[in-house]
């Protein structure tokens, strides 16, 4: 799920890095793509495949922040293989990165494993 997700995020103009890929300050905006594993739907042959996106925006440039954001829903809305299922984190601000952070938790829908032909 990682892979085609950071090329269409790519594609539609974001700075993409996987989990402890970015060095140094958040001079500009950028996503990190962190996959949170699998969780059983209860009662179901179904799974949870989970992902979060944390969005990291330069410190100081708050008011902006939200059209940045707006952006990433608006072009995840489009993104039809995946679903958002857990309300946005507060923004913290990361003093090691002078950003402002929050994330968003999507998941995808699969069967599990072994369960495919009954």
């Amino acid at each position: 799920m990682f892979t085609e997700l950071y090329r269409y995020l790519k594609i539609k103009g974001f700075d993409v890095y996987s989990i402890g890929q970015h060095e140094g300050i958040c001079v500009s905006p950028y996503l990190v793509i962190k996959e949170n594993g699998e969780s059983d739907i209860a009662g179901t042959s179904y799974i949870n495949d989970l992902v979060e996106i944390l969005v990291y925006y330069p410190i100081g440039k708050y008011s902006s922040l939200s059209i940045y954001t707006d952006k990433l829903k608006s072009e995840m809305k489009s993104y039809k293989k995946l679903k958002r299922v857990i309300d946005p984190m507060p923004i913290i601000i990361d003093d090691d990165k002078k950003a402002y952070m929050t994330s968003y938790t999507y998941k995808k829908i699969k069967v599990k494993e072994g369960r495919l032909n009954g």
